[in-house]
C-alpha cells in the first residue's frame, strides 16, 4: 500500500511539474517570441530548474526585478552583469554554507536569505532567464586543490560568458579561472560541465548531480604551459569565521577573502616549489612552505 501511495504521489508530482513547466515556457515564449533562437530558448531560457531543485514558479517574482536592473543594457552580457550587481540586495540573499541544501530553488533561497555557490547560481540563472537571456550552470571538482565550484554562463552575441553569482567582476577576471584552467577531459572527475535541459546524446551528466550536461572543459582549460612555480592559497579565520584581513608577503599587500565570499576563494600567491615564506598579518607572522595546492588558513 505504501509503495502504491508513493508511486501515485510521484506521478502526481510529475504531472504538476510538467504542467507548471509547460505554462512557464508558454509565458516566456509569449514574452520573447523567437528571440533567442528556438534551440537556445528550449535549453537555456524555458527550463524551470537547473540542478534538480524543486520546480517553482519564480517568473512573477524575478522578472520585475531583472527587468528593472537590466533596463537599457546594450547587450545581454551587460544586462546579466547589471542583474548580478543589483539582484542580491533586492532579494536579500548572501553566500553561506549554512543554507538548507546546495540546490535550493530561488524562492527557497529568498525565504531563508542564504545560499551556497550552487543556490546563488540557480537564482542568477533564473533571473537572467526571466528576461530572455539564455543562462546555464557550469561547474567542476577542482583538480589541483580540494573542493568544487558552480558558476553561471550567459549567452550574448555569439558566445557564452562566465559570471560568478554575487560577484561583481568582469568575466575575464573571475577568481576561479586559474583553478578552472587545471581541468581536464582525460579524467571525467575533473572535467567542467554545463547544464542543459534535454539529455545529451552521449549521456553526459553534470558532475555529482545526474542532470543533463555538456562538457565545456576546453573553454577553460589552460592552452599554454602552466606558469613556473606553485600556487599557494591563504585565508584567515577569527573565532571560526572567515575574515577579510590585509596581509603582506615579501612586502606586497594582499587581502584574505571575507565571510560572504565563496569558501573556495582564497588569496592565491605563486612561489618557487618548496620555498619557505612568511605571512605578516595583524602584527603576527606565520611561516609556511610552498607546496603545490597548499591551503593555509591563519587563525587570528
Amino acid at each position: 500500500m505504501k509503495r502504491l501511495l508513493a508511486a501515485l504521489l510521484f506521478l502526481v508530482a510529475g504531472a504538476v511539474h510538467a504542467d507548471l513547466a509547460a505554462d512557464h515556457a508558454a509565458r516566456l515564449r509569449a514574452l520573447y517570441g523567437d528571440r533567442p533562437t528556438p534551440a537556445l530558448f528550449r535549453e537555456y531560457v524555458a527550463p524551470l530548474t537547473s540542478l534538480g531543485e524543486a520546480p517553482v514558479n519564480w517568473l512573477p517574482t524575478l522578472r520585475p526585478i531583472a527587468q528593472e536592473l537590466a533596463k537599457g543594457a546594450p547587450s545581454a552580457l551587460e544586462a546579466a552583469r547589471r542583474i548580478n550587481r543589483g539582484l542580491w540586495g533586492r532579494v536579500g540573499v548572501v553566500y553561506s554554507t549554512k543554507r538548507d541544501k546546495a540546490n535550493q530553488d530561488p524562492l527557497h533561497s529568498m525565504r531563508i536569505g542564504k545560499a551556497s555557490c550552487s543556490g546563488l547560481s540557480i537564482l542568477l540563472a533564473d533571473a537572467c532567464r526571466s528576461v530572455g537571456i539564455p543562462a546555464r550552470l557550469v561547474g567542476c571538482n577542482w583538480r589541483a586543490k580540494p573542493g568544487n565550484h558552480t558558476w553561471v554562463e550567459v549567452w550574448s552575441g555569439s558566445a557564452w560568458h562566465a559570471l560568478g553569482a554575487a560577484e561583481d567582476c568582469a568575466p575575464e577576471a573571475l577568481w576561479f579561472l586559474p583553478d578552472a584552467a587545471e581541468a581536464t577531459d582525460d579524467d571525467p572527475r575533473y572535467a567542467i560541465y554545463a547544464t542543459r535541459a534535454t539529455p545529451n546524446p552521449d549521456g553526459t551528466v553534470f558532475y555529482g548531480w545526474g542532470v543533463p550536461a555538456d562538457r565545456v572543459t576546453d573553454r577553460y582549460a589552460r592552452k599554454a604551459p602552466a606558469p613556473a612555480g606553485v600556487r599557494v592559497h591563504i585565508a584567515a579565520e577569527r573565532a571560526g569565521e572567515r575574515v577579510a584581513v590585509p596581509f603582506t608577503v615579501d612586502g606586497v599587500r594582499h587581502v584574505t577573502p571575507g565571510p560572504l565570499q565563496d569558501l573556495n576563494d582564497y588569496a592565491t600567491l605563486t612561489f618557487p616549489s618548496n620555498r619557505t615564506f612568511t605571512v605578516e598579518m595583524e602584527g603576527r607572522v606565520f611561516t609556511h612552505r610552498a607546496e603545490p595546492g597548499a591551503i593555509y588558513v591563519e587563525q587570528l
